[in-house]
Protein backbone atom coordinates (compact mmCIF):
# COMPACT_ATOMS: atom_id res chain seq x y z
CA UNK A 1 0.00 0.00 0.00
CA UNK A 2 1.46 3.40 -0.92
CA UNK A 3 2.05 5.89 1.91
CA UNK A 4 -0.09 9.02 2.15
CA UNK A 5 1.04 12.51 3.13
CA UNK A 6 0.60 11.99 6.86
CA UNK A 7 3.67 12.65 9.01
CA UNK A 8 4.83 10.77 12.10
CA UNK A 9 7.32 11.19 14.87
CA UNK A 10 8.73 7.70 14.33
CA UNK A 11 8.97 5.18 11.51
CA UNK A 12 9.63 1.55 12.42
CA UNK A 13 11.27 -0.22 9.47
CA UNK A 14 10.90 -4.01 9.64
CA UNK A 15 12.90 -6.13 7.20
CA UNK A 16 11.22 -9.54 7.04
CA UNK A 17 11.98 -12.84 5.35
CA UNK A 18 10.61 -16.29 6.09
CA UNK A 19 8.54 -15.37 9.15
CA UNK A 20 4.86 -14.77 9.87
CA UNK A 21 4.02 -15.83 13.45
CA UNK A 22 6.99 -13.88 14.78
CA UNK A 23 6.00 -10.84 12.73
CA UNK A 24 2.48 -11.07 14.14
CA UNK A 25 3.92 -11.02 17.66
CA UNK A 26 5.97 -7.92 16.87
CA UNK A 27 2.99 -6.12 15.37
CA UNK A 28 0.89 -7.08 18.36
CA UNK A 29 3.45 -5.54 20.68
CA UNK A 30 3.45 -2.36 18.59
CA UNK A 31 -0.35 -2.19 18.60
CA UNK A 32 -0.19 -2.31 22.42
CA UNK A 33 2.20 0.66 22.74
CA UNK A 34 1.16 3.52 25.00
CA UNK A 35 1.90 6.03 22.20
CA UNK A 36 0.60 5.98 18.64
CA UNK A 37 2.59 8.61 16.75
CA UNK A 38 4.42 6.09 14.58
CA UNK A 39 4.12 4.11 11.37
CA UNK A 40 5.32 0.58 10.60
CA UNK A 41 7.02 -0.10 7.27
CA UNK A 42 7.12 -3.81 6.40
CA UNK A 43 9.85 -4.47 3.83
CA UNK A 44 8.78 -7.85 2.51
CA UNK A 45 11.52 -9.99 0.92
CA UNK A 46 9.34 -13.09 0.65
CA UNK A 47 8.23 -14.63 -2.64
CA UNK A 48 4.86 -15.57 -1.10
CA UNK A 49 2.09 -13.80 0.81
CA UNK A 50 2.92 -14.99 4.32
CA UNK A 51 3.00 -11.47 5.79
CA UNK A 52 -0.46 -10.49 4.56
CA UNK A 53 -2.21 -12.25 7.43
CA UNK A 54 -0.27 -10.47 10.21
CA UNK A 55 -0.66 -7.15 8.39
CA UNK A 56 -4.44 -7.61 8.04
CA UNK A 57 -4.68 -8.68 11.68
CA UNK A 58 -3.20 -5.40 12.92
CA UNK A 59 -3.99 -2.90 10.17
CA UNK A 60 -6.89 -1.33 12.07
CA UNK A 61 -4.71 -0.34 15.02
CA UNK A 62 -1.46 0.39 13.19
CA UNK A 63 -0.47 2.56 10.27
CA UNK A 64 1.28 -0.07 8.13
CA UNK A 65 3.07 0.44 4.82
CA UNK A 66 3.80 -2.80 2.95
CA UNK A 67 6.77 -2.64 0.58
CA UNK A 68 7.76 -5.67 -1.50
CA UNK A 69 11.27 -6.20 -2.82
CA UNK A 70 12.98 -9.10 -4.60
CA UNK A 71 16.38 -7.99 -3.29
CA UNK A 72 17.57 -9.96 -0.29
CA UNK A 73 19.67 -8.59 2.54
CA UNK A 74 18.62 -6.99 5.79
CA UNK A 75 20.55 -3.76 5.21
CA UNK A 76 19.16 -3.39 1.70
CA UNK A 77 15.65 -3.79 3.11
CA UNK A 78 16.25 -1.31 5.93
CA UNK A 79 17.62 1.28 3.53
CA UNK A 80 14.64 0.79 1.21
CA UNK A 81 12.19 1.18 4.07
CA UNK A 82 13.96 4.27 5.34
CA UNK A 83 13.69 5.87 1.90
CA UNK A 84 9.87 5.89 2.11
CA UNK A 85 9.63 6.62 5.85
CA UNK A 86 7.62 9.67 6.91
CA UNK A 87 8.87 9.81 10.50
CA UNK A 88 11.38 12.24 11.94
CA UNK A 89 13.05 9.28 13.68
CA UNK A 90 13.80 5.75 12.49
CA UNK A 91 13.97 2.43 14.31
CA UNK A 92 14.65 -0.98 12.77
CA UNK A 93 12.89 -3.81 14.65
CA UNK A 94 13.88 -7.38 13.82
CA UNK A 95 10.92 -9.35 12.51
CA UNK A 96 11.22 -11.73 15.47
CA UNK A 97 11.72 -9.21 18.28
CA UNK A 98 8.95 -7.61 20.33
CA UNK A 99 8.72 -4.52 22.52
CA UNK A 100 7.29 -3.86 25.99
CA UNK A 101 4.17 -1.71 25.71
CA UNK A 102 5.85 1.36 27.20
CA UNK A 103 9.08 1.19 25.18
CA UNK A 104 8.31 3.80 22.52
CA UNK A 105 7.00 6.19 25.15
CA UNK A 106 10.19 5.60 27.11
CA UNK A 107 12.26 6.48 24.04
CA UNK A 108 10.32 9.74 23.73
CA UNK A 109 11.00 10.63 27.35
CA UNK A 110 14.71 9.85 26.99
CA UNK A 111 15.06 11.94 23.83
CA UNK A 112 13.40 14.86 25.59
CA UNK A 113 15.45 14.54 28.79
CA UNK A 114 18.85 13.79 27.21
CA UNK A 115 19.15 15.40 23.77
CA UNK A 116 21.30 13.49 21.27
CA UNK A 117 21.38 12.54 17.62
CA UNK A 118 20.80 8.83 18.15
CA UNK A 119 19.96 6.43 20.97
CA UNK A 120 20.18 2.74 21.72
CA UNK A 121 19.13 0.26 24.37
CA UNK A 122 19.82 -3.39 25.10
CA UNK A 123 18.52 -6.82 24.16
CA UNK A 124 16.70 -8.98 26.69
CA UNK A 125 14.83 -12.26 26.74
CA UNK A 126 11.19 -12.54 27.76
CA UNK A 127 12.23 -12.51 31.42
CA UNK A 128 14.17 -9.27 31.03
CA UNK A 129 17.65 -10.81 31.24
CA UNK A 130 20.33 -9.34 28.97
CA UNK A 131 21.13 -11.49 25.92
CA UNK A 132 22.94 -11.22 22.58
CA UNK A 133 26.18 -9.90 24.02
CA UNK A 134 27.52 -7.75 26.83
CA UNK A 135 25.90 -4.37 27.42
CA UNK A 136 26.81 -1.45 29.63
CA UNK A 137 24.89 -1.44 32.91
CA UNK A 138 24.61 2.35 33.21
CA UNK A 139 23.54 5.12 30.81
CA UNK A 140 26.57 6.32 28.86
CA UNK A 141 27.45 8.44 25.90
CA UNK A 142 28.10 6.24 22.88
CA UNK A 143 31.72 6.63 21.84
CA UNK A 144 34.13 4.95 19.47
CA UNK A 145 35.52 2.74 22.23
CA UNK A 146 32.19 1.39 23.50
CA UNK A 147 30.22 0.71 20.31
CA UNK A 148 30.69 -2.99 21.06
CA UNK A 149 28.75 -2.77 24.36
CA UNK A 150 26.08 -0.16 23.63
CA UNK A 151 24.48 -1.18 20.34
CA UNK A 152 22.01 -3.66 18.91
CA UNK A 153 20.39 -3.08 15.51
CA UNK A 154 16.76 -3.39 16.51
CA UNK A 155 17.02 -0.95 19.43
CA UNK A 156 18.71 1.90 17.55
CA UNK A 157 16.79 5.17 17.09
CA UNK A 158 18.26 7.76 14.74
CA UNK A 159 16.96 10.89 13.05
CA UNK A 160 15.98 10.20 9.46
CA UNK A 161 17.94 13.11 8.01
CA UNK A 162 21.10 11.92 9.80
CA UNK A 163 20.52 8.36 8.59
CA UNK A 164 20.17 9.58 5.01
CA UNK A 165 23.14 11.95 5.21
CA UNK A 166 25.35 9.11 6.47
CA UNK A 167 24.35 6.88 3.55
CA UNK A 168 22.30 4.41 5.59
CA UNK A 169 23.52 0.93 6.39
CA UNK A 170 26.42 -0.47 4.38
CA UNK A 171 24.72 -3.09 2.21
CA UNK A 172 27.94 -5.12 2.02
CA UNK A 173 27.60 -5.98 5.73
CA UNK A 174 25.04 -8.05 7.62
CA UNK A 175 22.78 -11.06 7.06
CA UNK A 176 21.87 -11.65 3.42
CA UNK A 177 24.53 -9.26 2.13
CA UNK A 178 26.14 -11.96 -0.01
CA UNK A 179 29.56 -11.08 1.40
CA UNK A 180 31.70 -12.69 4.14
CA UNK A 181 30.84 -9.82 6.53
CA UNK A 182 27.81 -11.29 8.27
CA UNK A 183 27.35 -8.92 11.22
CA UNK A 184 28.31 -5.66 12.98
CA UNK A 185 26.40 -3.50 10.53
CA UNK A 186 25.06 -1.31 13.35
CA UNK A 187 28.56 -0.68 14.74
CA UNK A 188 29.69 0.22 11.24
CA UNK A 189 26.82 2.66 10.82
CA UNK A 190 27.23 4.28 14.24
CA UNK A 191 30.98 4.65 13.75
CA UNK A 192 30.13 6.57 10.59
CA UNK A 193 27.77 8.80 12.58
CA UNK A 194 30.47 9.44 15.19
CA UNK A 195 32.99 10.25 12.48
CA UNK A 196 30.51 12.83 11.17
CA UNK A 197 30.46 14.50 14.58
CA UNK A 198 27.10 13.21 15.80
CA UNK A 199 26.44 12.28 19.42
CA UNK A 200 24.64 9.21 20.74
CA UNK A 201 23.37 7.97 24.07
CA UNK A 202 22.85 4.46 25.44
CA UNK A 203 20.37 3.72 28.22
CA UNK A 204 19.95 0.18 29.61
CA UNK A 205 16.39 0.98 30.72
CA UNK A 206 15.52 0.97 27.00
CA UNK A 207 15.10 -2.79 26.73
CA UNK A 208 13.37 -4.83 24.04
CA UNK A 209 12.83 -8.57 23.78
CA UNK A 210 14.24 -11.16 21.40
CA UNK A 211 14.26 -14.97 21.35
CA UNK A 212 17.43 -16.52 22.68
CA UNK A 213 19.45 -18.69 20.32
CA UNK A 214 19.32 -22.08 22.02
CA UNK A 215 20.71 -24.10 19.10
CA UNK A 216 23.87 -26.19 19.33
CA UNK A 217 26.71 -23.76 18.64
CA UNK A 218 29.11 -26.57 17.74
CA UNK A 219 27.34 -28.00 14.68
CA UNK A 220 29.07 -27.15 11.38
CA UNK A 221 26.33 -24.82 10.10
CA UNK A 222 26.39 -22.71 13.25
CA UNK A 223 30.18 -22.61 13.37
CA UNK A 224 30.16 -21.36 9.77
CA UNK A 225 27.66 -18.62 10.73
CA UNK A 226 29.76 -17.64 13.74
CA UNK A 227 32.84 -17.36 11.52
CA UNK A 228 30.91 -15.12 9.12
CA UNK A 229 29.77 -12.88 11.97
CA UNK A 230 33.31 -12.78 13.33
CA UNK A 231 34.63 -11.70 9.94
CA UNK A 232 32.25 -8.76 10.13
CA UNK A 233 33.93 -7.61 13.34
CA UNK A 234 37.42 -7.67 11.81
CA UNK A 235 36.19 -5.95 8.67
CA UNK A 236 34.42 -3.14 10.52
CA UNK A 237 37.34 -2.51 12.86
CA UNK A 238 39.82 -2.21 9.98
CA UNK A 239 37.39 -0.15 7.88
CA UNK A 240 37.11 2.43 10.67
CA UNK A 241 40.80 2.66 11.45
CA UNK A 242 41.11 0.67 14.66
CA UNK A 243 44.80 -0.12 15.06
CA UNK A 244 46.42 -3.38 16.00
CA UNK A 245 46.39 -2.36 19.66
CA UNK A 246 42.61 -2.32 19.52
CA UNK A 247 42.21 -5.38 17.32
CA UNK A 248 44.66 -7.85 18.85
CA UNK A 249 42.73 -8.17 22.13
CA UNK A 250 39.81 -9.39 20.01
CA UNK A 251 41.96 -12.40 19.11
CA UNK A 252 43.06 -13.25 22.64
CA UNK A 253 39.73 -14.58 23.90
CA UNK A 254 39.16 -17.11 21.08
CA UNK A 255 42.84 -18.07 21.24
CA UNK A 256 42.48 -18.72 24.97
CA UNK A 257 39.26 -20.59 24.29
CA UNK A 258 41.01 -22.90 21.83
CA UNK A 259 43.55 -23.82 24.50
CA UNK A 260 41.09 -24.28 27.34
CA UNK A 261 38.63 -26.34 25.32
CA UNK A 262 41.39 -28.52 23.86
CA UNK A 263 42.84 -29.20 27.30
CA UNK A 264 39.43 -30.03 28.78
CA UNK A 265 38.44 -32.44 26.02
CA UNK A 266 35.90 -30.28 24.17
CA UNK A 267 37.16 -30.36 20.58
CA UNK A 268 33.95 -29.00 19.05
CA UNK A 269 34.15 -25.87 21.19
CA UNK A 270 37.84 -25.58 20.37
CA UNK A 271 36.95 -25.61 16.65
CA UNK A 272 34.33 -22.94 17.30
CA UNK A 273 36.90 -20.69 18.99
CA UNK A 274 39.34 -21.37 16.17
CA UNK A 275 36.83 -20.26 13.55
CA UNK A 276 36.00 -17.11 15.50
CA UNK A 277 39.68 -16.17 15.50
CA UNK A 278 40.15 -17.07 11.83
CA UNK A 279 37.03 -15.11 10.88
CA UNK A 280 38.19 -12.00 12.69
CA UNK A 281 41.62 -12.22 11.12
CA UNK A 282 40.15 -12.74 7.67
CA UNK A 283 37.85 -9.74 8.02
CA UNK A 284 40.70 -7.56 9.21
CA UNK A 285 42.97 -8.67 6.37
CA UNK A 286 40.43 -8.36 3.58
CA UNK A 287 39.21 -4.92 4.68
CA UNK A 288 42.58 -3.58 3.56
CA UNK A 289 42.30 -5.02 0.06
Amino acid sequence: MPPNDRSFRLSLVVATLGRSDELARLLGSLAAQTVSDFEVIIVDQNSDDRVLGPIAQHSRRLEIVHVRTPRKGVCRARNLGASVARGDWLMFPDDDCWYPESLLERYRHVTEAMPADFYCGRATNAAGQTIMGTFETRPVRIRRGNVWTTLIEWMLAVRKHDFTAAGGFDEKIGPGSGTPWGAYEVQDFVLTLLERGLMGRYDPTLAGHHPEDMTDQTVPANIAKIRCYSAGLGYVMRKHGFGLSGFLPRLLRPLAGMSVYALTGRPAMARRSQQIMIGRLDGWRRAAE
